[in-house]
Formats: C-alpha cells, structure tokens, sequence
C-alpha cells in the first residue's frame, strides 16, 4: 500500500476524540478539493509502499485500542480490506475517514 506516513496520536474529533489512536495516511485521491488539508497525500501524493505484513506487525505491535485509517483516500487502497481484517484480528477499533467515493 502507498502509505504517506504512521503514527500514535489521540483521535481529534468524533465519538472516538481523546482516544489514544495509530494512524495510518493512504497516500493518493481521486478528489482534489480546495479545503483539503493533507495535499501531501491527494494532490502530490507522498509516501512509500509498505507491506500489508509491516502494516499488520506495525497494528499489532501498538498498545493503542484504535486504528484510523485515512488518507488520502483509503478506500482506492487495494487491500484494505486485509488491512481492516488484519486490525480486527489485532482487537483494534478501527475507522476509517473517507470522502465516499
């Protein structure tokens, strides 16, 4: 997968706000909206590909409950299915924040 980058942080907004969060950043989108505030993953995309088995030890190997995954656009993401199949297993939360395309 294109990721742009990895990280622990507390989850910012919604039902889940405050809580202790991995995000990943898919790199790449199919929009290009004025008020985007990621252009390094959708208008120039940045990033490296990295394994779905580095993504699932990375899940794995963190001690935070939730995982987010965004973007970009995480939905173009090929594997994102095995992706969340792999969070599940790992009894991670998981969201994903989409524009719907």
């Amino acid at each position: 997968m294109f990721i742009s980058e990895i990280y622990e942080s507390f989850q910012g907004e919604g039902p889940f706000a405050e809580t202790p969060s991995l995000f990943i950043r898919t790199s790449g989108c199919n929009l290009r909206c004025w008020f985007c505030d990621t252009p390094f993953t959708s208008w120039n995309p940045e990033g490296e590909q990295v394994s779905l088995e580095q993504l699932a030890e990375r899940i794995r190997s963190s001690s935070v409950p939730h995982v987010v995954i965004t973007g970009g656009e995480p939905m173009l993401a090929a594997q994102l299915t095995e992706l969340t199949d792999a969070a599940r297993s790992a009894g991670k939360v998981i969201t994903i924040e989409t524009a719907g395309t």
